[in-house]
Parts: C-alpha cells; sequence; structure tokens
C-alpha cells in the first residue's frame, strides 16, 4: 500500500513568480492524498506572500528570520507537519510537476522503498542551464525504470515520513545534502528508487557564479574515492565535449565546472563542512558577472 497522507514541501528565497507557477502546478495535481503544503520562506528581505490553500489543501507558511539554505528548511518545515502526514514531497520553489506526478508518486511509493526521485527537465534557456541538464540527462541515461540510486533530487523527490524522521531529516550541509540523506536512508536498510514518469520542470540556471560555487562545495564535501586521475578526467570530458556537436560548448562548461569541483576535492576534507572563507574563482566570475 502506497502513501496515505502527502505533505508537500517548498523552501523558497526571493523567487515569487516561481513560487506561484510551483503553486498552481501543484493545484493542477491535487488530489485526496494531498493533506498538507508547507512553504519556508528562507529570510528573503520582502517576505512572501501565499494563499492560505491550495485545491482546499491548507497552506502553512514558515519563515527563517536569516538565510539559512534549503536543507535547514526542510527540516524546520518536517517539524511543522500534521501528525497525520505519512509520507513527505520535496520540491523546489523554481520547479513545476509534470501531469501525474502525484499519482505516479504515491502508486510507486511501496513498503520496500525508502524514497523515489524522478529526472528534473529545464524550462529556461542559456548555455548554464544547458550545461546543467547535460549532466542530468547523463546521469539517468542507464538507469532502469524503478532502479535503486545512490541520489535524492532534493527539489524532485517523495520519502516516508518515519523513515526521514529516523534519519535525522536532511544534513544540514550547503550542498550535497540531499545526496548524504540517501546514504541516511540506506544505513536503515531502505534506498531511494529512480522513476522516470515523475519528473519535474526546473529553472536550471541561477547563473554561473551560483553554478560555480556549487561546484566548488560539492567538492569540498565530496568524500567517495577518486575513481580517475583528475587531469585524465578532464582531458577525457575534453575530449567528448569536443567530439559532442552541437552540445560542444554546454559540454566544455561542464567540464570547466568540473575542474572547480576537483579544486575543493583537493582540499583538506578534514575540515568542518561549510565553503572557506575565501572562493577565488568566485569571486573572480561575480566580479566578470556584475560588469557586464
Amino acid at each position: 500500500m502506497g502513501p496515505q497522507r502527502i505533505a508537500l514541501i517548498i523552501p523558497t528565497c526571493g523567487r515569487p513568480d516561481d513560487l506561484s507557477a510551483c503553486l498552481k502546478s501543484i493545484e493542477r495535481e491535487a488530489d485526496a492524498t494531498l493533506a498538507q503544503i508547507v512553504v519556508v520562506d528562507d529570510g528573503v528581505d520582502t517576505p512572501v506572500v501565499v494563499p492560505s490553500s491550495v485545491a482546499g489543501v491548507p497552506v502553512l507558511l514558515l519563515r527563517n528570520p536569516e538565510r539559512r539554505g534549503a536543507a535547514y528548511c526542510r527540516n524546520v518545515a518536517v517539524r511543522g507537519l500534521a501528525d497525520d502526514i505519512d509520507a513527505v514531497g520535496f520540491i523546489d520553489d523554481d520547479a513545476r510537476l509534470c501531469e501525474g506526478w502525484l499519482k505516479i508518486a504515491c502508486s510507486e511509493l511501496t513498503e520496500d522503498r525508502g524514497a523515489l526521485t524522478g529526472p528534473v527537465r529545464r524550462f529556461d534557456r542559456g548555455l548554464v542551464s544547458h550545461a546543467r541538464q547535460l549532466r542530468y540527462d547523463r546521469r539517468y541515461a542507464p538507469l532502469k525504470p524503478g532502479q535503486a540510486v545512490g541520489f535524492l533530487a532534493g527539489g524532485n523527490a517523495l520519502v516516508w515520513r518515519d523513515l526521514l524522521a529516523a534519519a535525522g531529516g536532511f544534513p544540514d550541509t550547503p550542498t550535497m545534502s540531499d545526496r548524504f540523506l540517501v546514504r541516511r536512508l540506506e544505513a536503515q536498510g531502505r534506498h531511494c528508487h529512480f522513476v522516470p514518469d515523475m519528473y519535474v520542470l526546473h529553472r536550471n540556471s541561477k547563473g554561473l557564479p551560483v553554478a560555480v560555487r556549487e561546484a566548488w562545495r560539492a567538492g569540498l564535501l565530496d568524500d567517495t574515492p577518486d575513481a580517475t586521475h583528475p587531469l585524465i578526467r578532464l582531458a577525457t570530458g575534453t575530449r567528448d565535449a569536443l567530439d559532442g556537436l552541437p552540445q560542444t560548448a554546454a559540454a566544455l562548461l561542464n567540464v570547466a565546472l568540473d575542474a572547480v569541483y576537483l579544486t575543493g576535492r583537493a582540499r583538506d576534507h578534514g575540515r568542518r563542512p561549510g565553503v572557506p572563507a575565501v572562493e577565488p574563482a568566485v569571486a573572480v566570475l561575480t566580479t566578470a558577472e556584475e560588469g557586464r
């Protein structure tokens, strides 16, 4: 039997138009299983405004006094769930549910599965968006429907509430918290499973500086073993990009982001998780972006 009462959690940070579109997509999909929506305003200067209900489903609005990040917001929202919620969905404010998302998610989250995740597809344009989508598509290409995977998209997921509570929620890290949550679920003997039809449309690009910052942070936090020497990895990526017309520009951008990621990995993994006080690559790119 699948979940009977679902809550959707949406962290938001200064994107009112995207949030409105997200809620409209939820309104279209809402059925009897959707019992609650929780929106967490992550310390923006102008507080977000949301309706009291969407398709008759109550909307709970929570606010952080200062910006704390998506993982923190998701954990705050979990503590505000109604008692009868048995599964929790996580959606980004700049995502839109695909047609049938709720029905598909409810049918696929069976008792032997800890969580579900599905594809993320872009609706925006631009090189950074294209590059990110290329990374997603390469991740999805070899996967089979229902396959257990070692990742979870924090903006497209459904998790059993009791397992989420037993796992202690999302690790409060600046990036990769969704992947670390999968590890916590696996420690309980449950896995995250990939459902191709459970997809969302997403604004992939937040700008080049953000893409670089996230690559840097991911490198700092990633503690998995290195399977390939960094220079070989970058050389292979460059060769594949040059052979991959018409996606060469996006693929080369991914090589550059991979170099930033590998630079982060090369730093001491024994340091406290977080972002160093000085991020030279990000500072340079931010300055260049602001000057355009």
